[in-house]
């Protein structure tokens, strides 16, 4: 293996190490305070603002016609019982509780649990207020933390049915406030959210009326039944929204910010899921980015967000909801845009990954297994870039044919290197070498390789895709077997697809190699120990991919004819 081929690998390896910093550092979990974020129009709440809640009812917001009437035990008869109602379709279950009218489960059935594979994984924690609604009116009472009449107790979807749940809220004396209007698809992730104010339209105030909030995040599904994040979950939370052209990202590293602007759509996402809430017949008014909270005892979540709706002219708003995976194609049957979350690494290899990412998903139409599209992929390119292989190979040849004659060169004119430069360079044209022309061939794959750690690394077509064997999930580094202790930088785990890559590194760069060349010597036996330790940890189907080019390149190399060296004068 020649020197360009060796600084391309260390290139990689310093991508590979270098990558996370540039991703969002996970911080210690926030543990949920009780005060409420202050609302933009804290200034003119009054003091005889109050919430309306389960347990305490406050002051009507316009007088009832038959105050005589309600007497203690009339009143139990307007204050609804908590219940929760499900939502079954072919691709999620779910639980919507009357308290709030928040998600208190959600289940993707076609994703399995880390900690215990015959379960479907769970996207929300306990106790969270997920879909919660906030409405402001103009003396400073904000409706919050209620308890809606629901008008069915169970919903369950075919794939073409559609059914919608309908949440009302009405205040102590049964007169209706507002409504939540849900509809659910059962061909797809999102559900539509109506929120219907039509009661109090009059009273809301011109700020921020109505106010949508997912405080804490999607749950990570990526922790093992240890309590270890794999898979680097942890650098992939973030927040967006979405006005016009400008997509605006912020990590954990980020202070809370609030956004007041026609906003498109917000959202927030782990590694592998996301939510996002677009704005359908008017625009969002504002955006607040926050961290997620979580119990001390799950310390894994992604971040929060609320968006919301200004007065406007009608009092009905609607809201398109998407709680489900990070695809691609989904993502752009929306139209909306909410693929730019998506990472595809920088602009440069952004069309490699792109490209890598359609060519596997076309040839899975055809073949089932994950691990042998990966096999044929890695054939396919190194087939695509074999003519400039071999241009590299017969140029290094052909320096390892010119070695002796460069060396007398270098000896004659050691003590001037102006004169070594022009004698080597009319030896170079004399035997028609180009000593760039291993270049090319060494810096091509380079985008190719980067945008396949990217492709294995982030889209979920790849979570729990199995191969053979032990290898039953090519998102995750392989594990033959565990030590019973931990060895830097290359972890407790043993994984038998990173020793082959190593070995057939070890050969290929053997068949490469310049006789007599100590520095080559050296980098043969030190490379595939190197890249083998640090390659352990990364996804098995980024380095099944590897291996199969080695392999490539060493039948490659066998077949080409050597070529014989210069007759000596």
């Amino acid at each position: 293996m020649d020197k360009n081929t060796i600084l391309a690998f260390v290139l990689i390896a310093i991508i590979i190490i270098i990558y996370p910093f540039f991703m969002p550092k996970q911080q210690m979990p926030v543990q949920k305070q009780q005060t409420e974020r202050v609302q933009e129009n804290v200034s003119n709440i009054s003091p005889d603002a109050v919430n309306f809640t389960d347990s305490a009812l406050s002051k009507p917001l316009s007088e009832p016609s038959l105050t005589a009437d309600i007497t203690p035990d009339s009143l139990k008869k307007f204050v609804p019982e908590e219940k929760e109602i499900t939502i079954k379709t072919d691709l999620y279950s779910a639980v919507i509780s009357t308290k709030n009218g928040v998600i208190k489960s959600w289940k993707p059935k076609k994703y399995k649990s880390r900690v215990d594979t015959s379960k479907i994984i769970e996207l929300v924690y306990d106790e969270t207020n997920n879909l919660s609604t906030e409405i402001a009116l103009k003396n400073g009472t904000i409706i919050k933390n209620v308890i809606y009449e629901a008008d069915k107790d169970n919903i369950v979807l075919s794939a073409t049915e559609t059914e919608e749940l309908l949440l009302t809220f009405k205040d102590q004396y049964g007169e209706v406030k507002y409504t939540k209007k849900i509809r659910f698809y059962g061909d797809k992730y999102s559900f539509d959210l109506t929120i219907d104010t039509t009661p109090v339209f009059s009273e809301l105030a011109d700020k921020n009326a109505v106010l949508i909030k997912w405080p804490d995040g999607v749950k990570y599904t990526e922790v093992s039944d240890g309590g270890k994040n794999l898979n680097r979950e942890d650098y992939y939370r973030a927040t967006y929204y979405k006005a016009g052209d400008n997509v605006v990202e912020y990590d954990h590293n980020d202070d809370t910010e609030k956004t007041v602007e026609s906003i498109d759509w917000g959202a927030t996402r782990s590694k592998y899921f996301e939510v996002f809430f677009a704005s359908s017949n008017e625009k969002l008014s504002t955006f607040e980015n926050y961290p997620a909270y979580a119990k001390p005892d799950e310390p894994f979540s992604s971040m929060g967000f609320s968006a919301g709706f200004d007065k406007g002219n009608s009092p009905v708003k609607d809201l398109l909801v998407y709680f489900g995976p990070l695809d691609y194609e989904i993502y752009k049957s929306y139209k909306m845009g909410f693929e730019e979350t998506m990472n595809w690494g920088w602009d440069i290899v952004k069309p490699f990954s792109l490209g890598i990412y359609w060519t596997l998903k076309f040839l899975h139409k055809y073949i089932s297994n994950y691990g042998l599209v990966i096999i044929i992929l890695s054939l396919l390119v190194n087939t695509l870039v074999l003519p400039f292989t071999i241009k590299s190979y017969k140029s290094q040849a052909e320096m390892k044919r010119i070695q002796p004659e460069l060396k007398v060169i270098k000896e004659k004119y050691k003590t001037d290197m102006q004169k070594q430069q022009a004698a080597t360079m009319e030896l170079y044209k004399k035997h028609n070498v180009n000593p760039f022309g291993m270049c090319l061939p060494t810096l091509l794959p380079m985008p190719i390789l980067y945008g396949m750690f990217i492709v294995f690394g982030a889209t979920i077509e790849f979570r729990s895709a199995e191969f053979v064997w032990w290898i039953n999930d090519l998102s995750l580094p392989e594990i033959m077997f565990s030590l019973p202790f931990s060895i830097p930088l290359y972890g407790a785990n043993v994984g038998l697809l990173p020793i082959i890559m190593g070995v057939t590194m070890f050969f290929q760069m053997k068949d490469s190699a310049a006789s007599g060349d100590a520095n080559q010597k050296m980098m043969m036996y030190f490379m595939p120990v190197f890249l083998t330790v640090l390659f352990n940890n990364l996804s098995s189907g980024l380095i099944l991919y590897y291996t199969v080019g080695n392999l490539y390149r060493i039948v490659q190399q066998k077949l080409t004819p050597p070529m014989e060296p210069l007759a000596k004068k």
